[in-house]
């Protein structure tokens, strides 16, 4: 057994046992007065639970000062569940922490209220041992806690997502809404997501599961942050569905700016087709949003937040059928030159400077200029001019559209 504490000649724990009531008390009162979220708790709480768990923490204090005896697992479940109801009620983790050192901070002036000169040594010794017990159990709080919110947090997002999943599937989701606590809105945003990857996944040494997890945390928080956290989502590192309620009239130019806003704080590119729906009509939005997507990648457009309406003519050019295919075809004279093919690409890209189309291949400028013409001979289509330009660009989305499926 350790020596024990005496503070103005009168072991601590012998203190702390006989004004255990009165200690108890005046620590729900600084509870009350130091800390928000207990100060809007219900009194009948105050008065039952706090009260049970906060003489139980104090007894367990005693015997640590008396004894050098920490918590017993069955005390420190109790310790554990009590933070657990915590977590269930919605109480911060950093508000149940600070009421533990709120709690171990008045005992520490009711036990050195007394204290003189001589009792300087005992007093450290005191602190030290109050250090070594918030130690042990803000770990069993935190534990108990966080054990709480892993189970609640982790069912409510396999509900939430077997809610998008039904409506996904064209299925009646009424029932798994109900199970979830979520009503139904009357119109949903769909957004359906490319997502690129990400600049850490590249460097050696590093972990892509944590840089994907990481990634999607932060562009998560954003949609949570402009959706009032009710916003479901099936995102994956390469993108995926986020549905969103809309209650009033839709701004797109607020989406726009959330895409972005995503894309930033992620650190990285996001490409969104969107379309308003209703829950009924959630599975044919997100088909027509993929298409949508496929139309993005075909014509290689910027990121950024697009409806069908900004890709009208571009997305007939790409539906199955002869005209797709004629189109495609009026490129099929470049497959037996893979030179000709890849300037074009290069051309079609962007690189409009010749020069700098040069560099890229590493040929003369006026090989470039040759290819060009060639491609014009081939082809019929005069890739300098704005009409071929986009003659052109439109039969290789054809031809990418035809490939793909």
């Amino acid at each position: 057994m350790p020596s024990p504490v005496i503070i103005a000649g009168v072991p601590v724990h012998e203190t702390l046992r006989n004004q255990l009531d009165d200690v108890v008390t005046k620590m729900l009162a600084r509870h009350r007065r130091d800390l928000d979220s207990f100060r809007r708790m219900p009194v009948e709480e105050m008065r039952e639970d706090i009260t049970n768990i906060s003489r139980d923490v104090v007894s367990y204090y005693i015997s640590w000062l008396r004894e050098g005896t920490l918590a017993t697992p069955d005390q420190a479940g109790r310790i554990g569940g009590s933070a657990a109801r915590r977590a269930e009620e919605g109480v911060p983790l950093e508000a149940l922490l600070a009421a533990y050192v709120n709690g171990l901070q008045g005992i520490f002036a009711t036990l050195t209220a007394d204290a003189g000169p001589d009792d300087l040594d005992a007093v450290l010794a005191l602190g030290n041992k109050i250090f070594e017990f918030i130690k042990a159990t803000t770990g069993a709080v935190a534990s108990g806690y966080l054990e709480e919110v892993r189970t609640t947090v982790g069912q409510e997002h396999n509900t939430r997502r077997a809610l998008l999943a039904a409506l996904l599937r064209d299925e009646s989701a009424s029932a798994t809404a109900g199970i979830a606590g979520i009503g139904l809105a009357s119109e949903y945003l769909l957004l359906n997501l490319a997502i690129g990857a990400h600049p850490d996944e590249q460097e050696t040494g590093v972990n892509p599961t944590t840089v994907t997890r990481r990634m999607l945390r932060r562009l998560l928080a954003v949609f949570e942050a402009a959706t009032d956290d009710q916003a479901l989502n099936a995102l994956e590192a390469t993108g995926g569905i986020v549905l969103v309620p809309i209650s009033s009239d839709m701004d797109w130019s607020k989406w726009s700016e959330t895409i972005a806003e995503a894309g930033s704080a992620a650190g990285v590119t996001v490409s969104a087709a969107g379309a308003l729906t209703t829950s009924s009509g959630v599975a044919a939005a997100a088909v027509q949003t993929g298409e949508i997507l496929d139309v993005l990648r075909w014509f290689e457009r910027a990121p950024g937040l697009y409806r069908l309406e900004d890709v009208l003519i571009e997305y007939q050019l790409t539906r199955p059928g002869e005209a797709r295919d004629r189109l495609a075809d009026l490129l099929a004279p470049l497959e037996a030159h893979p030179d000709l093919f890849e300037t074009l690409l290069h051309y079609l890209g962007g690189n409009v400077n010749r020069r700098r189309i040069a560099n890229l291949l590493h040929v003369h400028p006026n090989t470039v200029d040759y290819r060009l013409r060639r491609i014009h001979e081939l082809t019929g289509i005069d890739v300098t001019e704005p009409p071929g330009i986009h003659r052109a660009t439109s039969a290789l989305a054809a031809r990418r559209a035809g490939e793909s499926g």
